[in-house]
């Protein structure tokens, strides 16, 4: 979640290519590839989303924004299993998960990459890329094996660093790290809490390339409206505007009293 009072959270939907044969996303979704609907959760008792309704269209970039405290780390906690929903659904692909365990929801096609860099340190960096792969079927080594190359190509300071203990990785190496772990459970929504964190522009403009669906928290609102194509704003958790992307860039009020620019 973001640190400061421009905190932002992006949800795209798309579909991205998967290993034959493996969990993975697809064409024929639907229109929404994620839905969550009159979504409550919280923690003892507080309540932290209080009837939270977001889609993530196929194809498109929803970037759910608003200030510390608004309720965009427990949506992506809820909708991934971290926390439980006390009432709602979270439909993926039309079907409710909400519920579930996090290794179900996984196995579903939904994969979360929390903020704060979640790399296992006593795990090398090929140990911990072959943690993504848990919940593919048994056997199929050389898909496995690809799988990892094509990692390896698209953020190339793993490659080099393949044996190494992730405890030695600079910050932005082991973002890379939790991103591409998260690429290998071949998710059909991929969760991502700040994912620009320590990453160069570069290498940040071709995780959004690639990424097909996507709900993505970012510290700051504006860079997420710029990739976005609609917006959800929470405060206290509960959605106050939701538009297309620029629409929301553009409210002046809006981004005042919610946004923080």
């Amino acid at each position: 979640m973001s640190s400061g009072t421009n905190g932002a959270s992006p949800a795209p939907a798309a579909d991205s290519a998967g290993a034959s044969g493996e969990p993975g996303m697809g064409p024929g979704m639907g229109t929404a590839s994620l839905a969550v609907e009159d979504l409550v959760a919280g923690y003892g008792e507080v309540i932290a989303l209080d009837g939270v309704t977001v889609t993530a269209d196929a194809g498109g970039i929803t970037a759910v924004l608003g200030a510390n405290g608004a309720g965009k780390t427990t949506l992506l906690r809820a909708v991934s299993g971290l926390i439980k929903t006390r009432r709602g659904r979270v439909l993926l692909a039309g079907h409710d998960v909400a519920g579930r365990g996090p290794e179900q929801i996984v196995r579903a096609g939904i994969a979360h990459v929390p903020e704060g860099q979640g790399v296992i340190p006593e795990l090398t960096v090929e140990e911990n890329l072959r943690v993504g792969m848990m919940s593919w079927r048994r056997g199929q080594r050389a898909d496995r094996a690809a799988a990892l190359e094509e990692e390896y190509a698209r953020f190339k300071p793993l490659a080099d660093r393949r044996r190494k203990l992730a405890s030695t990785l600079s910050g932005g190496e082991r973002q890379m790290l939790v991103i591409a772990r998260a690429l290998l459970a071949r998710p059909r929504v991929l969760l991502l809490d700040e994912p620009s964190l320590g990453l160069a522009p570069r290498v940040m403009a071709q995780v959004m390339d690639l990424v097909v669906r996507l709900v993505l928290v970012e510290q700051n609102a504006r860079s997420a409206l710029a990739i976005a194509d609609h917006g959800v704003v929470l405060n206290l958790g509960r959605v106050v505007a939701s538009a297309d992307a620029a629409t929301l860039a553009a409210d002046v009020a809006l981004r005042h009293h919610y946004l923080g620019f």
